[in-house]
């Protein structure tokens, strides 16, 4: 039996454990505020996925179709956060 990791394996580890980090640092600082979090998971993801490109050609067809649903639901949370301080205004 094999125990090394894959590429893909590091991959998502990795990736969960930034996620993790991220997580653990907004309850240490007391963040409430979900659009914080998802942005900044988001951003993360994007970065994160960005920088790995030791990945296959199929496993990275994947994460760019991942980006694409992301960035629209970035997209979505900006366009909610302009909505709401247009609708204070």
């Amino acid at each position: 039996m094999n125990s090394s990791l894959s590429v893909t394996d590091r991959y998502i580890l990795a990736l969960a454990a930034l996620l993790l980090g991220t997580s653990v640092l907004f309850a240490w600082s007391g963040e409430t505020r979900t659009q914080v979090f998802f942005s900044v998971y988001l951003i993360e993801t994007l970065a994160f996925n960005q920088l790995s490109v030791m990945l296959s050609r199929r496993a990275r067809g994947c994460t760019g179709r991942v980006e694409r649903v992301l960035v629209a639901c970035f997209v979505v949370l900006v366009l909610w956060e302009v909505a709401r301080i247009v609708g204070a205004m």
